[in-house]
């Protein structure tokens, strides 16, 4: 048995990858075809093994200076139900302002939580009118 090598985190992760994605009822041939693509990516692959360990992203990633949490909160923002006010309302991180100011999202506010030792985490409060932006088909 000389130069096999058990990968047992590996095993786990892709396991439980396969569960979501069977959760997200995505097709078998996508899942095969997006574990592969993560599988070459090593930082995905990394954030993926610590997403799988302990149900949150380590963060580590970024992109155009956006973190996988930048873009879950982003994803989850998109689809919430939008309130009787005619208006999209999120909280945005720093570096997510940026990504909503392009898409219309004016700040209307400023949240603010505190931390121990005198720290303070603030994030903006953006909205913009329902349907904003959007192209009109006919």
């Amino acid at each position: 048995m000389q130069g096999i090598v058990y990968d047992a985190t590996r095993v786990k992760v892709c396991k439980a990858f396969y569960e979501i994605c069977d959760y997200a009822e995505f097709a078998r041939e996508r899942t095969d075809a997006l574990w592969m693509e993560i599988l070459s990516r090593k930082q995905v692959y990394r954030e993926l093994i610590y997403y799988i360990a302990h149900h949150t992203f380590s963060d580590q990633l970024k992109v155009c200076g956006y973190g996988l949490c930048d873009l879950y909160v982003w994803q989850m923002n998109r689809y919430n139900l939008i309130k009787d006010t005619g208006k999209i309302r999120v909280e945005a991180s720093l570096p997510a302002q940026a990504m909503y100011w392009k898409r219309g999202y004016r700040v209307v506010d400023f949240l603010t939580e505190a931390e121990g030792q005198g720290d303070v985490l603030c994030w903006a409060v953006m909205e913009k009118p329902w349907g904003a932006g959007k192209s009109k088909t006919k």
